[in-house]
């Protein structure tokens, strides 16, 4: 029982937690979501790339966000 409660606490808070974002926090992005290739890899480099890529903008991991939009 003491499970079954402590995941749902767990559960409550995190439900919370997206509630209660901050403006301006990460949002996923496709390559499509940009009018170009600047427009991208500026996103990419202020969130994280290349050490971290949450939106997955550089498939082939070479640093260059959306290469189809060059």
């Amino acid at each position: 029982m003491k499970i079954r409660a402590s995941l749902a606490a767990l559960a409550a808070t995190l439900s919370l937690a997206f509630l209660v974002a901050p403006a301006g926090a990460f949002v996923d992005k496709d390559c499509s979501d940009f009018s170009s290739w600047a427009q991208a890899q500026h996103y990419y480099k202020k969130h994280g790339g290349p050490r971290h890529d949450p939106s997955r903008l550089d498939a082939d991991h070479d640093g260059i966000a959306c290469e189809d939009l060059r």
